[in-house]
């Protein structure tokens, strides 16, 4: 598929020929509010206005409601997130010893996106080593000062970021 421009970026084309409808959509989503609205050709004097018309409507959109932050994102608690902190989660690892016996040790892990788009960062506190209150806090900590790092845009929003 190819990559679309930032000229079109939220911006997509409706051909029904069964019912004769064409248009241009705008469908943004900001602070989790979908914005939806059709330009239709026949409404607005043809594809080339109904389109300029779509392109005014989309930058006004952008410009009312900014895209979301790196850091903002980092903010939304997922709803498997079971230690109140996003990001930040408890696991335990198992380990077979030589004599055949089970060990598992337990860690508090905090997680956060990197530098580059598809990468991420994360530190992990074993709780055998800081105790499970000191591994969490740890964890937060950790956390906190890599989601302070972050600049920019939510990857998916950079297309809709308005030029200075």
């Amino acid at each position: 598929m190819p990559k679309k421009s930032k000229a079109m970026y939220g911006i997509t084309r409706i051909d029904d020929y069964i019912c004769n409808s064409h248009a241009w959509r705008v469908s943004l989503r900001r602070q989790n509010v979908m914005h939806v609205k059709n330009f239709p050709d026949k409404t607005l004097g043809g594809k080339g206005k109904a389109l300029a018309a779509a392109k005014v409507y989309r930058d006004e959109i952008v410009e009312k409601y900014p895209p979301t932050t790196r850091q903002e994102m980092c903010k939304i608690t997922r709803s498997n997130n079971n230690s109140g902190y996003p990001g930040v989660y408890s696991y335990a690892k198992s380990y077979k010893l030589k004599n055949g016996h089970i060990k598992e040790l337990r860690y508090w892990e905090a997680h956060w996106p990197g530098e580059k788009p598809g990468t991420f960062e994360k530190v992990t506190f074993p709780i055998q080593q800081y105790g499970e209150e000191k591994a969490k806090k740890l964890a937060i900590a950790a956390r906190k000062a890599g989601v302070a790092k972050l600049k920019g845009v939510f990857w998916a929003s950079e297309r809709g970021v308005k030029p200075k």
